[in-house]
């Protein structure tokens, strides 16, 4: 009895170890990969199989590693980039650039990480931009299209008074580019040469460089973040765009002083019309008075001869003589006869 119990102790024993043992072989056996992820299985340092890309559970040997990497976009932010255009003008280029992992196995055996991937691509890709861009001249690289160049049309408005806006075309004020040659275009109106077209060619640069080297990634696009002129070239253009606007000023004030000349020409000839037209008023008005006048004294000396001699003798004195004046009349004096004859004529009256 004692015997069996023995036996049957360690049957269970056996199990529970056994149970064990086929627990840890399953834990260190199965694996779950997410979909955004793609592993590779190694064994003592060499990898086995081909990359797993398929999410869900898998298994290995127990013995065997994960590597997982991450099957998303990857942004990649190089340092800038100091490098020379076709016209010898000097540039720093900034461009940010996005990739993936397309070959986890020789991913890990090339680079290992995302960190000594990014290592790589700096010198991959600012070999790339400084080769494309040495092929174009400065204004190719900067501009996408022509349309920059197409503003013949375009009018600035001008408020020179309340009542009336003045329209002034940008050819008239300013010449800021009008100057630059146009990018080259093939007959069906595509572009040669342009911005679009050197980040396309430092794109497929950038990617062929990747493939002869084979570092198990690729490139999705790249961009330029920022281009910047050197000092040098920053102190011709800000010179050029101070002439510029300088000679937007001179245009508009020139335009202001041509319609201020006008307005001052109206209003002479404005006020030449009023003064001619008043002058002409007035002599009509004058001359009306004075024939007024002649009827009124014709009037009073038709009534009174004498009197009206003795009033215009009298007036010629007061207008002659000042207030403080004193005069000596001799009986032989015309105004003492008049007088003489006014008194002498007063009581028969």
């Amino acid at each position: 009895m004692s015997a069996a119990k023995g036996v049957t102790g360690a049957k269970g024993v056996l199990i529970l170890v056994l149970v064990v043992v086929l627990g840890g072989v399953g834990w260190t056996s199965l694996y779950t990969i997410n979909e955004w992820e793609q592993a590779v299985i190694t064994q003592f340092g060499e990898v086995v199989g081909e990359p797993v890309t398929e999410a869900g559970l898998h298994v290995k040997l127990p013995w065997q590693r994960v590597q997982r990497f991450d099957s998303r976009l990857q942004r990649w932010d190089g340092s800038q980039t100091t490098t020379i255009t076709r016209d010898r003008k000097t540039v720093n280029v900034d461009v940010t650039a996005r990739w993936r992992i397309n070959d986890a196995k020789r991913f890990l055996e090339a680079i290992r990480s995302i960190n000594q991937a990014d290592t790589r691509l700096n010198g991959i890709i600012a070999g790339a931009v400084k080769d494309e861009i040495a092929k174009y001249d400065l204004f190719e690289v900067i501009r996408s299209s022509n349309r920059i160049l197409e503003v013949e049309e375009t009018e600035i408005g001008i408020d020179l008074d309340s009542e009336e806006m003045a329209e002034i075309t940008v050819q008239e004020v300013a010449t800021l580019g009008s100057d630059l040659p146009e990018l080259p275009q093939a007959p069906d109106g595509a572009y040669l040469a342009g911005r679009p077209i050197v980040l396309e060619g430092i794109l497929l640069e950038a990617r062929k460089r990747l493939n002869q080297i084979g570092l198990g990634i690729e490139l999705e696009d790249i961009l330029i973040k920022q281009l910047n002129y050197t000092q040098e070239i920053e102190a011709n253009v800000y010179a050029q765009m101070n002439a510029e606007l300088q000679k937007i000023s001179a245009g508009f004030r020139s335009q202001g002083k041509k319609r201020a000349e006008e307005r001052l020409g109206e209003m002479e000839r404005e006020l030449a019309r009023i003064n001619s037209e008043a002058e002409q008023r007035a002599q009509l008005i004058r001359g009306q008075a004075e024939a007024e006048a002649i009827r009124i004294y014709a009037d009073a000396y038709n009534r009174d001869p004498d009197f009206y001699r003795f009033l215009r003798t009298l007036q010629a004195y007061e207008t002659g003589l000042g207030p403080n004046s004193q005069i000596l009349i001799g009986s032989d004096s015309p105004f003492f006869e008049l007088l003489k004859d006014f008194r002498e004529q007063k009581p028969s009256e």
